[in-house]
């Protein structure tokens, strides 16, 4: 009886070696990424189901039945054979970009969990600090998600795509920051006027979940007038990739417009770049003046890059426009930046010398401005800035103005 016992055991082997033989698993393979890159995900996960039965460490085809279940999006069922790869062969080709997927599958609790348990097999990995930043601050833990963020800039060296999400990151994390500006403004000889410009701001921001709303005051005296303008701003978070700006402000004086609006979008595409479109309105004397903007900003690298144009309005038969650039090269974190500005005409942000743009816009103007913004601590921030701009004058004269700015921000 054993005899025979032992011979059905060799017939069976020996037939199943035979089909296994038979079976080519590469073939199997290659018409299960066939049928997945036509779109026919639960054919393709047939395949891959019989491909793993016969070689169960044939790790592309685990690969793709994951994402096989990940389009069919039986995410559950995908656990065990993502857990599968991270044990057996975490490093091999992308296993690392399945579990990142994995992570925006699960709650923020869950997926905090799993990054955590990812950075035991992929320590120090950027890419998973950032994510464990940012569920840290949808779970409503902002100091956590902070300091990491702040340790990444100071230890390692990032993309252009990770500066923009530590960016997003850092200014999330604060709840209350108040901010008071001095600019000062004097001019060259050509000038009918000798008396220097002074100019004081004071704000207030309140960072919500998913908005930052600045109250904010300026004071500006010409010698000849003064006036004040009271602002209010909103900067709406609608996604990682989409937010929004809009202001309004009101005056008590001639050298500011009688009230003011404004609003931007910003969208992020392609990881690292920035696109704005918006418009700001002001108000004289009951008479409407728009301006439409244009913005494209890329971070690459420790830079961020931007170009802005400001079109409009018209004003006696003459369009009045402004064009800038504007760079900025981090020096560790979001906070510590040296800055540049190179642009002609005068921008309807710069509230206190666009009364000039005005009230001649055929004005021929350049400029150029630098500075650095530094941090003190977590909690301390002082910028220093200073510029030159060239203007045509009346009798085909031109006049330089100088610029000097300093700034104090506190955080909490």
């Amino acid at each position: 009886m054993i005899k025979k016992h032992l011979i059905f055991l060799l017939m069976f082997l020996t037939q199943f070696s035979g089909f296994c033989q038979e079976v080519d698993v590469d073939k199997l393979y290659r018409e299960a990424l066939y049928e997945y890159r036509d779109g026919k995900y639960s054919k393709s996960l047939e395949l891959t189901s019989t491909g793993l039965n016969l070689a169960p460490d044939y790790h592309d085809i685990r690969v793709l039945q994951v994402r096989n279940k990940y389009a069919l999006q039986q995410f559950a069922q995908s656990g065990v054979d993502l857990e599968y790869l991270l044990s057996k062969a975490p490093h091999y080709e992308g296993v690392k970009s399945l579990s990142m997927q994995r992570l925006y599958q699960l709650t923020h609790l869950e997926a905090l969990e799993f990054v955590n348990y990812l950075l035991k097999i992929y320590p120090g990995d950027t890419e998973l600090d950032i994510a464990r930043a940012q569920f840290l601050l949808l779970l409503e833990r902002p100091e956590e998600a902070r300091k990491i963020a702040l340790e990444l800039y100071r230890t390692k060296s990032l993309s252009g795509g990770q500066l923009y999400d530590l960016n997003q990151i850092m200014n999330l994390t604060v709840k209350n920051a108040v901010q008071v500006t001095g600019q000062y403004i004097s001019f060259s000889e050509d000038y009918s006027r000798s008396n220097p410009w002074y100019s004081l701001s004071a704000e207030y921001q309140h960072n919500f979940s998913k908005m930052a709303l600045i109250g904010r005051l300026t004071y500006s005296d010409r010698s000849h007038s003064n006036g004040n303008l009271y602002e209010v701003e909103a900067y709406p978070v609608f996604s990682d990739k989409l937010y929004a700006f809009a202001n309004v402000g009101v005056s008590n004086g001639s050298i500011f417009p009688d009230y003011r609006t404004s609003a931007s979008i910003f969208y992020n595409f392609a990881s690292f770049f920035e696109a704005e479109a918006g418009f700001r309105s002001l108000f004289y004397n009951d008479n409407g003046y728009l301006t439409a903007i244009a913005g494209l900003t890329a971070y690459t690298g420790k830079f961020y890059m931007n170009a802005r144009a400001f079109v409009g309005p018209q004003r006696f038969e003459d369009l009045v426009q402004n064009y800038q650039f504007n760079v900025r090269y981090y020096l560790s974190t979001s906070e510590n930046y040296i800055f540049a500005r190179l642009g002609s005409g005068i921008s309807p942000d710069d509230t206190t010398l666009y009364t000039l743009a005005q009230e001649n816009p055929t004005l021929e103007a350049a400029y150029f401005s630098a500075g650095m913004n530094k941090s003190l601590g977590i909690h301390h921030i002082i910028s220093i800035g200073g510029g030159i701009l060239y203007e045509d004058l009346p009798k085909k004269e031109k006049g330089y103005q100088v610029t000097a700015n300093l700034s104090y921000r506190y955080k909490f």
